[in-house]
């Protein structure tokens, strides 16, 4: 299982993982499965909400929705989705949605990886989700 893991390396920042595996009490369950687990539970409705506001050149949707995924992005060590994430939370902010569908797609590109990635993280822990 190590190989899924290596696949996806570059999609997760591996020292924000081992900043949180610091942080992992012993006889806890494994705590980036748990933080990874909400990730993909929570995450998949941000996604929708910034595909939903960009349809509907909705800028101040675009904004609450891109600013919730950028913060839990880079909890998760997920820094590209993270990074455009904020870039559509300031185009949400300025309302200025040009270009906003094609950084839209490329944030859902991007989200499909993470959400990989962290599946091949949690399988190596051992845990389910």
């Amino acid at each position: 299982m190590k190989e899924g893991g290596d696949v996806f390396r570059n999609v997760l920042d591996q020292s924000v993982l081992a900043s949180l595996r610091e942080l992992q009490d012993a006889g806890d369950p494994d705590i980036v499965a748990e933080v990874g687990g909400l990730f993909i539970k929570h995450s998949p409705e941000k996604v929708d909400a910034i595909m939903r506001s960009v349809e509907k050149d909705d800028a101040k949707g675009l904004q609450l929705a891109a600013h919730s995924l950028k913060s839990s992005s880079a909890y998760i060590g997920a820094m590209r989705l993270s990074t455009l994430a904020k870039e559509l939370e300031m185009m949400g902010r300025s309302n200025s949605l040009n270009g906003a569908k094609e950084k839209a797609q490329m944030l859902k590109e991007e989200f499909s990886l993470v959400m990989e990635a962290i599946l091949a993280e949690i399988q190596m822990t051992g845990q389910s989700i």
